[in-house]
């Protein structure tokens, strides 16, 4: 099968099938894949160290830049963006622990913009969720639109599909959208994301 690009791989074993995932994404996912730390984007996975792909100094410039997007939170874990030329994806960020000297990656997430296009981006999401469905039929799936804490409007949301491991670790599909005066403060567009993420991320995402 010729493949449009490599985006998402997961390895185990060197059983791979390979499987063709909408028109963007392509996968090389084992039979029996049940380990969230398989999965790459970009050829990077959660547990690598953020320092194989970012200086020390862009990671921490990074950390200080987007602190004000989770004021809400605690300081555990600091987000990076990086804005290389990806051939599907408009950027990656990651979460890592601010004073841990390797930089490990506890979330990756794949965004693509859908800025006041919110309908296609809820048509491709319902998508990717139903190749996740088919592919991840032992995890728990399920589904929610949450408000964000810095929108006191309340008119800001995302509205996701989390598919949840035993380990806690999970993978989500989401399509934010947010409100006018949310997108000029804090330079959000609407959009499309895929995350995979550790447990103790997940934990700390929703402890506010």
């Amino acid at each position: 099968m010729t493949l449009l690009i490599n985006v998402i791989k997961i390895s185990l074993m060197n059983r791979l099938f390979t499987f063709l995932f909408l028109i963007f994404f392509s996968f090389s996912v084992p039979s029996f894949a049940d380990d969230i730390k398989d999965l790459q984007i970009e050829g990077i996975s959660l547990g690598d160290s953020l320092l194989d792909h970012l200086s020390k100094k862009q990671i921490i410039t990074e950390i200080e830049i987007n602190k004000p997007s989770y004021d809400y939170l605690t300081e555990k874990f600091g987000e990076v963006y990086l804005f290389n030329k990806f051939k599907i994806y408009d950027h990656l960020s990651f979460f890592v622990k601010p004073n841990d000297k390797s930089y490990k990656i506890y979330l990756i997430k794949a965004s693509i913009k859908y800025d006041d296009k919110i309908k296609q981006c809820y048509a491709k999401q319902k998508e990717i969720v139903k190749e996740f469905s088919a592919l991840y039929k032992k995890t728990i799936k399920y589904e929610k639109t949450a408000t964000f804490p810095f929108d006191p409007t309340g008119k800001s949301n995302s509205r996701y599909v989390q598919f949840s491991f035993d380990s806690g670790d999970a993978i989500t599909v989401s399509c934010k959208k947010y409100e006018k005066s949310v997108k000029i403060k804090y330079k959000f567009v609407d959009a499309l994301s895929i995350e995979i993420s550790l447990k103790e991320m997940e934990d700390w995402l929703t402890d506010y």
